[in-house]
């Protein structure tokens, strides 16, 4: 195993791995970016390429490039190592069935099931010519891994009991149900029937590719009854389903509230376009990709959450919504654009000219993709599209004035008061006292501020202990002869044994040394540097000393010990001295 880990990391670089997650921009040698691990306006997440590792000082998270996938993507180890041995091209040799953890079983679940539903596409002539018509092209059904649920109760249960896959197990992947009979219990091996019939299946991933759960798209009304059982398992009623695409439930793989359909493939492009184009539907997605808009991702089986948002803003701020311009339109996107705002994103929308015509926008893209692609290029921040859509003034306070109320800035703030008062041809001060009534609260879908978390305070002399100690861990392996002896010299002075540090430091080896290397890293003299921090470290921990004498001189006064009182003041007295000479020496 140690061996495949270290194959691994000559292969993979740590920044390589975490600018797939995350926007990072250079900070000296290192790198930085926010965290994703914790909410924060200003970077305090760095990556040390030359250290190969990551910290971030604001929730004290950190480690080597399997730490991040584990920590980033919800993962066990075997999971995360399978992940990097994929991207480093580091073949792994086969676990042991026994060791395999559940999670492990049903992603391998799910990929059969993929190849299942890709197998029957292939044979399904009439689903084939359905998704041509929509524009779709085979390579980009191949790419998504699109496929098609066959009619029948149980061809997807067999296929996967042949794999050696239980029923239990389907079930717990979201591929199987259990019918809702008394009669059910009397034939054990028929208890388990397919959740998806005649549907055209969209596999869901996580960020990292690995399916997670599906999506399926309803094709024949006759063959998705609601409630009604398998044959053998006693009569009940029946309705159609009425639901157009049902998902995976909530499973121990699938979280709808943390899933973007196309967020895998669209992670890079988004990075590098800076932005990110949300939809509502998988062909919207997919034929956005197909039309070369590859920064695009949709929602599946929920609407926008805070955790959809924070995932996005890992790679980029800007954000652009697309929907129709209609009343509907304007209303659908409304509380996702409110949670952005919230959230410090750039909002723009991109206008898709439906216009009630029934069409989705993947029609849009597929009869003129240079009408869908001029919608995204001229999008434009929200509060200004509802500007210039909105002539009502009464609609414009209700929508727009909240809009401006959840804006970061105090400049952006003013900018739009500004336009809204040009809009409505009237002053900006009652605009302005109409802003700061509004009471933002998570019941009017817009979420409060949540306060920073409580920080253990440190002393002065914590805090330059710990920087010296870091210091000395950073370059204790240093060539250059001088400093390597200034640091023996001080480790001894101060009792510090660099090699035992881990232990008396509680496991923050890793955080001292990357704030030694972030602070020093562009030093010239580091000898120079080190013997500063000394001294500071030194002078502070003889205050401290005398605080604490003149706490017990006091305390002996009263008790009227007279030899413990000499003892004390000889002390203070030298400790006066020393601190002096200290100060002196620093000017």
């Amino acid at each position: 195993m140690s061996s495949h880990v270290e194959q691994i990391k000559s292969r993979l670089g740590i920044a390589d791995v975490v600018q797939g997650y995350l926007k990072l921009q250079k900070a000296g040698a290192n790198f930085r970016a926010l965290c994703p691990f914790h909410n924060e306006k200003t970077p305090s997440f760095f990556v040390s390429p030359g250290r190969e590792s990551w910290h971030c000082f604001g929730c004290n998270r950190g480690g080597d490039i399997f730490s991040f996938v584990m920590e980033i993507e919800g993962l066990e180890f075997p999971e995360a190592l399978k992940i990097l041995a994929s991207r480093a091209g580091v073949e792994l040799k086969p676990v042991s069935s026994q060791y395999r953890s559940e999670r492990s079983r049903l992603l391998s679940l799910l990929e059969n099931a993929k190849m299942f539903y890709e197998s029957n596409l292939k044979n399904n002539d009439t689903v084939i010519s359905y998704l041509k018509s929509r524009g779709l092209k085979g390579e980009t059904a191949k790419a998504f891994g699109i496929g098609f649920a066959p009619d029948g109760w149980r061809n997807l249960h067999d296929f996967l009991k042949a794999k050696g896959f239980s029923g239990e197990e389907m079930e717990k992947a979201g591929m199987a149900l259990q019918p809702q009979t008394s009669s059910a219990a009397a034939d054990k091996s028929q208890k388990y029937y397919d959740r998806f019939r005649s549907r055209i299946m969209f596999p869901l991933n996580n960020s990292s590719g690995q399916i997670v759960g599906f999506s399926g798209r309803i094709f024949s009304i006759a063959n998705n009854l609601e409630i009604e059982s398998p044959s053998g398992l006693g009569d009940s009623i029946s309705k159609p389903v009425v639901a157009k695409y049902i998902n995976t439930p909530q499973t121990i793989l699938y979280d709808k509230s943390r899933t973007l359909y196309g967020f895998d493939k669209a992670k890079m492009e988004i990075r590098k376009k800076d932005a990110c184009v949300l939809m509502e539907g998988q062909m919207d997605v997919i034929m956005a990709h197909q039309a070369g808009f590859a920064n695009t991702v949709a929602i599946s089986g929920t609407a926008l959450t805070e955790e959809h948002l924070r995932i996005i803003k890992r790679l980029t701020n800007n954000l652009i919504m697309a929907f129709d311009s209609d009343e509907a339109g304007f209303r659908a996107s409304k509380r996702g654009i409110d949670m952005a705002l919230a959230e410090g994103f750039e909002v723009k929308a991109a206008e898709v000219p439906l216009g009630g015509s029934g069409k989705d926008p993947a029609d849009i893209i597929k009869e003129n993709p240079d009408e869908w692609k001029k919608a995204v290029e001229n999008s434009e921040h929200i509060i200004s599209f509802y500007l210039r859509n909105l002539s009502d003034r009464k609609e414009i306070e209700r929508m727009i004035l909240p809009y401006i109320a959840l804006l970061p800035s105090d400049m952006e703030k003013a900018h739009w008061v500004k336009k809204t008062a040009e809009k409505l041809s009237i002053s900006e001060e009652p605009i302005w006292g109409e802003v700061k009534k509004i009471k933002l609260s998570p019941a009017a879908g817009m979420p409060s501020p949540q306060p920073p978390a409580a920080k253990a305070g440190k002393t002065r002399m914590r805090l330059l202990e710990d920087r010296l100690l870091g210091f000395i861990l950073w370059q204790k392996d240093s060539e250059d002869g001088e400093l390597k002896e200034e640091i023996e010299k001080i480790s001894k002075e101060h009792n510090f044994d660099p090699d035992k540090v881990s232990a008396s430091s509680g496991g923050a080896e890793e955080k001292l040394v990357f704030e030694a290397e972030l602070f020093y890293n562009e030093t010239e003299d580091l000898k120079g540097e080190l013997d500063k921090l000394n001294l500071e470290f030194k002078k502070e921990k003889t205050r401290n000393r005398l605080e604490e004498l003149g706490e017990r001189i006091r305390g002996t006064e009263s008790s009227q010990n007279e030899e413990k009182l000499k003892d004390y003041m000889d002390e203070f007295h030298i400790l006066t001295k020393k601190l002096t000479d200290l100060s002196r020496s620093d000017r």
